[in-house]
């Protein structure tokens, strides 16, 4: 018995489209944005998804609002999908933040070092881990769309041991569709290439 979930980035935004960090804030989906959310709707028409699941965030929940038009199923918002609390870097221009001794390590690689009053990568992997287990265990052998985050998703996968140096922006593009399978059997979740 498996779950599949199709996670994918939300599309662009305002503050995508001029480098500004988002984390928890927001900010309204631009043209090309809801563009890219249909075009991820489209991919997976052919697709039997059974439910389409968004964190509490705007620019996730009008990407999947766009997609329920193409996909006509349900939606569900789930706060522990939230994108990666990164402090006082949010709304700031990543131009200025680049400067920080720490911005590497914060955003490039898989530890416990906080953006000043932020998350962690590993407390935030840990989070969506967490939430995408729920979900898996409470949809047995249905498929979701799950639309949430970049950098959350970066988390994700480090927690899952796929790490990369590259940041969220340079490693998923607004828009983006990977899949999960979590088995039941094992509890672990397995990426599908």
């Amino acid at each position: 018995m498996k779950t599949t979930l199709y996670l994918a980035r939300h599309g662009q935004t305002q503050w995508n489209k001029v480098g500004r960090f988002q984390g928890q804030l927001d900010s309204k989906l631009t043209q090309i944005g809801q563009q890219q959310s249909e075009q991820l709707a489209l991919k997976l028409a052919n697709q039997k998804i059974d439910l389409i699941v968004s964190s509490t965030l705007g620019r996730a929940v009008d990407s999947a609002l766009i997609c329920q038009q193409v996909l006509n199923r349900p939606i569900e918002q789930w706060s522990k999908l939230m994108e990666r609390d990164l402090g006082l870097w949010q709304g700031q221009y990543i131009t200025g933040i680049k400067v920080d001794q720490h911005y590497d390590e914060i955003l490039h690689q898989f530890t416990a070092l906080t953006p000043p009053t932020g998350e962690s990568a590993v407390s935030c992997g840990a989070r969506i881990y967490q939430a995408l287990t729920t979900l898996a265990k409470n949809h047995l052998n249905k498929s979701l769309l799950v639309i949430f985050h970049g950098e959350a998703l970066r988390c994700l996968l480090a927690t899952l041991g796929n790490n990369s140096t590259g940041n969220a922006y340079e490693l998923f593009d607004n828009g983006c569709l990977l899949q999960l399978s979590y088995l039941h059997s094992d509890e672990s979740f397995q990426q599908i290439t």
